[in-house]
């Protein structure tokens, strides 16, 4: 499902985040899921509801994006 503008403009102002700190979370979570093989094949339109949606409904947080940062850089070092 993607979102509509009003849709979207209604779970932004329920969230607790402000609107400003939501962008800023959806664009770190995008940053560390798009790597995973999971979420390669969505379309943009997918993934930019996707990410809307677990940031708005606290399924991701800013320490969980931190914690999957860590691990993807450890993963990384040969």
């Amino acid at each position: 499902m993607v979102f509509t503008e009003t849709q979207l403009r209604s779970v932004v102002s329920m969230s607790r985040l402000g609107r400003y700190e939501v962008v800023k979370l959806a664009l770190e979570w995008i940053e560390v899921i798009k790597q995973k093989e999971d979420y390669r094949k969505l379309t943009q339109a997918e993934l930019i509801d996707k990410v809307l949606n677990d940031v708005t409904m606290n399924i991701v947080t800013r320490e969980k994006i931190d914690e999957l940062r860590k691990k993807m850089k450890k993963e990384a070092k040969p």
